[in-house]
């Protein structure tokens, strides 16, 4: 997919698929603004989230959907999105939700928006950083080490966060995206402050990442859904 470029020289047909893209994102943006205000909500954990002033949030790509519902309580987010057509969408959807991006992706563009997340977080420009700890494409459920360096480089615990839900449709997508159906119950919660040990190596901790991200969306499914959401054979590798 072409990248979405940064200044002028593009081809009209780049043009006019970035304007696609914008156009169609900010509609789906607000749609989603309306979807999630029929939610029965309960946020649980801001509070204490919050004390972590500039502490990543983890989230697994699956469940975005709910996890939207936060930004009810005023939290000032950033998030990193791809540098793709595709990516310029998603920007546009998410800004109804005033969710601040750092564009990039995979390699060097994911190393420009890691930076651009620490200098937001500095600067105070965000109160706090959220990745998709398995995004952009996968493999599912598995953490990746953008999350370890940033939690390092801000010196700030990494913060699971998850959602589940009464009803739901689960997509047949890479990740098994959860949305959480129209007027249902969701509940999101952001779990205890997972503290990085500066001996600890980057796959111990992605691992322990990992695992409490896991612990949290089985609970919640069990409370909310009654059960799980996920096949709980689809092991995470």
């Amino acid at each position: 997919m072409p990248a979405a470029p940064d200044s002028g020289g593009v081809s009209p047909g780049v043009r006019w698929r970035l304007l696609r893209a914008r156009i169609l994102g900010r509609i789906l943006g607000w749609l989603l603004r309306v979807w999630t205000r029929t939610f029965r909500l309960e946020v649980r954990g801001m509070e204490e989230a919050l004390r972590w002033s500039g502490a990543p949030l983890a989230v697994w790509h699956g469940r975005i959907h709910g996890c939207l519902g936060i930004l009810d309580y005023g939290c000032r987010l950033g998030a990193m999105f791809s540098a793709s057509i595709d990516g310029e969408l998603a920007v546009s959807a998410l800004v109804p939700f005033n969710v601040r991006a750092a564009r990039g992706s995979t390699g060097k563009g994911g190393r420009r928006a890691l930076e651009e997340l620490l200098r937001m977080t500095r600067e105070r420009k965000i109160d706090m950083p959220v990745l998709t700890v398995d995004g952009p494409r996968g493999p599912a459920r598995r953490v990746k080490p953008g999350i370890v360096e940033l939690a390092r480089e801000l010196d700030r615990p990494v913060l699971p966060i998850s959602f589940s839900t009464s009803g739901a449709w689960v997509l047949r997508s890479w990740d098994r995206t959860i949305l959480a159906k129209p007027f249902s119950r969701v509940v999101v919660e952001v779990g205890p402050a997972i503290p990085l040990d500066p001996e600890e190596t980057v796959a111990h901790a992605t691992e322990r990442i990992g695992r409490a991200l896991d612990e949290l969306t089985a609970r919640l499914d069990q409370e909310v859904h009654g059960g799980p959401l996920w096949d709980t054979r689809e092991e995470r590798p």
